[in-house]
């Protein structure tokens, strides 16, 4: 990381994760540890489960669309331009209000794209449709399983 590079989105940095496209932009191998950005393509209708960072802080900066984030308890309605702070050890989710939402996501230390790219999956040729409902039984218990490697805790 001593010298100026550029990044962008493409085909070898990006997954599918949890239904949404994610591209990491800047992986911890690359910062020493110290951070991590990516980019998601959120998608209304693959929000994650309210969850605990136990490792990382996190920061999102909203580039389109709308987004709610619940932050323990504070609600943060977001718009484009607007950066949100998650601290680790706090409760948190988020809602996106519409149809897609482009964020970019740091984590501080890295670390957390290391569990994006464990769960994540190649990009199919067609999206998946949204959920009609909760994950299965048996998907919560494999990515709570996963998460827990990563020292992120599903509520």
């Amino acid at each position: 990381m001593d010298k100026p590079f550029l990044r962008q989105a493409s085909e070898d940095n990006t997954i599918l994760f949890l239904g949404n496209k994610v591209s990491v932009l800047v992986s911890g191998e690359e910062t020493e540890g110290r951070y991590a950005t990516i980019l998601t393509e959120e998608r209304k209708g693959f929000e994650p489960p309210p969850h605990i960072h136990k490792k990382e802080d996190e920061t999102f900066f909203v580039l389109e669309g709308q987004i709610t984030y619940y932050i323990d308890d504070t609600v943060i309605h977001a718009t484009p331009g607007t950066y949100v702070f998650a601290p680790k050890g706090i409760k948190h989710t988020f809602k996106v209000n519409t149809e897609t939402a482009k964020v970019l996501l740091t984590v501080y230390p890295s670390g957390f794209e290391q569990f994006i790219n464990e769960v994540g999956e190649p990009i199919p040729q067609q999206l998946p449709p949204a959920p009609d409902g909760p994950p299965s039984p048996e998907a919560i218990k494999t990515l709570t399983s996963i998460a827990a490697k990563y020292g992120i805790e599903m509520k």
